[in-house]
């Protein structure tokens, strides 16, 4: 009897532990993560003698992408232009305008996809 109280102490002794560590941990995360999502619009580039690290892309790259009206593109793509914006979420009026990214032909609000790619390089 000594025996199995010893065993089921240790026992809760032990999930006592690995839940306040685990619970530390998470603690720790959400605050770094919400401490490294401040809103960056321009290109940061962060150099020390070994590490580079680079976030988003320059305005002068955003303004290579072409640009063109919903109304054009659905002339051009017909049915098969996605009448969403993947982003917001919000569905194209034929006066938005669009950035067709050049690698994966995929179609945005300008407005969502340059603020996405100021922040994210892909």
């Amino acid at each position: 009897m000594t025996v199995a109280f010893s065993i089921g102490l240790f026992i809760v002794i032990a999930t006592i532990a690995d839940v306040y560590l685990l619970c530390s941990r998470i603690r720790r995360t959400m605050h770094q993560h919400s401490s490294s999502h401040r809103s960056f619009i321009d290109t940061t580039t962060i150099n020390d003698d070994s590490i580079t690290i680079r976030q988003g892309l320059d305005q002068a790259t955003l303004l290579t992408y072409l640009r063109l009206l919903y109304s054009h593109a659905k002339l051009h793509e017909g049915d098969s232009i996605v009448s969403v914006c993947s982003i917001c979420l919000v569905d194209y009026r034929d006066t938005d305008m669009l950035c067709l990214l050049p690698y994966c032909g995929h179609l945005f609000h300008q407005k969502c996809v340059d603020l996405w790619l100021r922040l994210h390089p892909t």
